[in-house]
């Protein structure tokens, strides 16, 4: 019986392992970015990005803040560590150059702005990007 109660514990701590919390929490905090702008809200969707005018061609982890349901203005642009300083990103037509579990990545066709999204959030953020024009 001992010997049962040990595996089963053992069991129970892998499961518990393999479990990632973090995962879970940005998972959550993805359904709710996603609900939010669904329901009208402006929210701010995590990325990383490389454009010549708004982080002089270099990666930048940050966020784009996408306006209240859609097209309502501007995307604006903040980068990580920055509160209060967001840019307005006119960014130019993005196309699909990579995907995989944790991100998607979107070139322009001059090959100057590059964005990476989770791919839950990318379809949103596109279609933002592309109402915003």
């Amino acid at each position: 019986m001992p010997e049962l109660i040990a595996a089963l514990f053992s069991l129970v701590a892998q499961a518990a392992a393999a479990i990632n919390p973090a995962q879970l929490v940005r998972g959550r905090r993805r359904l709710r970015r996603l609900s939010d702008h669904a329901q009208g809200r402006p929210v701010q969707v995590p990325c990383d990005l490389r454009d010549t005018g708004l982080t002089a061609g270099r990666w930048a982890e940050g966020r784009l803040e996408l306006p209240p349901g859609g097209p309502g203005g501007p995307v604006r642009w903040c980068a990580k560590g920055r509160t209060t300083t967001a840019r307005a990103a006119d960014l130019p037509p993005l196309e699909a150059v990579s995907a995989d579990g944790i991100s998607v990545a979107f070139r322009s066709a001059d090959g100057a702005t590059e964005l990476r999204l989770h791919p839950d959030e990318a379809p949103m953020v596109l279609r933002v990007l592309r109402e915003a024009r």
